[in-house]
């Protein structure tokens, strides 16, 4: 709690003692009315004690006192000689006090200094440490798919928690309104969250953990879109036999589409709508949108599994929010269906290369070639991919390929230019790998 100058000391003030000619007040800087039996957060080790004298005789002197025992023993802290409020009281470390000013001067009217187990004239609970919070993990529960149920886990920390110091809390990325999830939560470290229904797009979650002393630390986790949490889920439910093939190619995102290369007639209402949704959520692609966007696609799959351009804008904005495990499952899934797709060759393969799995994108930019070897834009990847891979005269030979293969792609042209007079020719392959150079 931060320390005030003595002319900002709150008006609001209770008298707690009146001997004789001496009135004492004592105010901390949190500024509301406290009873005196009712300890007051201080979120500062340095307090102000504030007082009033009251038909004072010069010279008086002024001195606190405090007790950790609850009044068992008291400590002399010091002396206010001048009689002018305030008096400063440094807080030793943080815990509960009891604070008693009393007149000094050896007179009849002197009021008497704290005995053992009395009542001091106001509690005060000195806790000037923020506690420490953290997410460990979030992660669907097994059953996700019936009942919708999230795990929580987190860490929280610190020697003067409440009984129940943990809040928890959730906002979309559509209505971008924070919701309650649960509040007042003992610090078990876990809480099984049923997400609601009306939960879409991307899920950001806040931890809260509050302290004795008043403070409140926040922990932000995501933005995480709802459709990898049903993804984790399948994806961990499909267990391979130990005598299994070995493959490279991920696990399907959406393994009823996968499962059968000719998906069933569609209705032609149901076709209908599945359109209506495509074009819904392309729009909200290209806006920006792309939680909004990634729901219209995925309504539509399901209208339509056999939408291929619905599934590949739905890679495509995976790929967009940078979720590009998912994106390169949904672009596989389409190239199943259709292998030469050439939207979904291309975006597996920036999908991979924004991995770092090169090898599976110059795969993807190999096939892409094989159906159309004039793309100067592939033969430019290619080029990169393989610069990455450490084959620089396999990427300079590319490069060249990308400037001869049409004339009209003048930027195409002019970064395949940059490119060579960046790295010369060598006498051989180099195992370097360029940080990034892609324009």
């Amino acid at each position: 709690m931060p320390s005030l100058p003595p002319q900002s000391t709150p008006a609001r003030r209770s008298y707690l003692g009146c001997q004789s000619a001496l009135a004492i007040l004592v105010g901390f800087m949190a500024g509301a009315a406290v009873s005196a039996a009712e300890p007051q957060a201080v979120r500062a080790q340095r307090i102000e004690v504030h007082y009033r004298l009251v038909e004072s005789s010069p010279g008086v002197e002024i001195v606190l006192w405090y007790t950790r025992d609850r009044g068992a023993t008291w400590q002399k802290y010091g002396i206010d000689s001048d009689g002018r409020s305030p008096l400063v009281f440094i807080a030793p470390a943080e815990g509960l006090y009891g604070l008693s000013i009393v007149n000094g001067d050896q007179e009849p009217s002197s009021t008497p200094s704290p005995k053992s187990f009395g009542q001091p004239q106001r509690w005060v609970f000195v806790d000037y440490t923020p506690p420490l919070g953290q997410w460990q993990g979030v992660e669907p529960c097994d059953d996700f798919a019936s009942d919708r149920t999230v795990q929580l886990r987190w860490t929280a920390h610190d020697d003067n928690l409440e009984a129940r110091p943990i809040s928890l809390s959730w906002q979309s990325s559509i209505d971008q309104q924070w919701k309650p999830i649960a509040s007042e939560l003992p610090n078990t470290g876990r809480y099984d969250w049923p997400v609601p229904a009306e939960a879409a797009g991307q899920i950001t979650l806040k931890l809260t953990v509050r302290d004795r002393g008043g403070h409140a630390v926040e922990r932000l986790y995501g933005p995480v879109p709802l459709i990898a949490w049903r993804s984790s889920v399948s994806t961990r439910a499909t267990v391979e036999p130990e005598n299994a093939k070995a493959s490279t190619r991920p696990a399907a995102t959406m393994p009823a589409l996968a499962a059968a290369t000719r998906p069933a007639p569609v209705e032609t209402e149901a076709r209908r709508k599945a359109e209506e949704r495509y074009r819904q959520g392309s729009m909200h692609l290209l806006s920006g949108r792309y939680a909004l966007a990634a729901e219209r696609f995925k309504e539509a799959l399901d209208l339509d599994p056999g939408l291929l351009a619905a599934m590949n804008d739905l890679a495509g904005t995976y790929y967009f929010m940078e979720d590009y495990e998912q994106s390169a499952r949904l672009y596989l899934d389409v190239l199943e269906r259709d292998p030469g797709y050439q939207a979904s060759l291309r975006g597996a393969a920036l999908a991979y290369g924004a991995r770092r799995q090169y090898p599976q994108a110059r795969d993807m930019l190999t096939r892409l070639l094989a159906v159309n070897e004039k793309d100067a834009e592939s033969l430019l990847d290619l080029g990169d991919v393989l610069f990455r891979m450490g084959d620089r005269d396999g990427a300079r030979q590319h490069w060249q390929r990308a400037m001869a293969a049409d004339a009209s792609k003048t930027e195409i042209i002019s970064k395949a230019r940059k490119r060579l007079d960046s790295w010369p020719t060598t006498s051989g392959n180099s195992p370097a790998v360029a940080a990034g150079h892609r324009e």
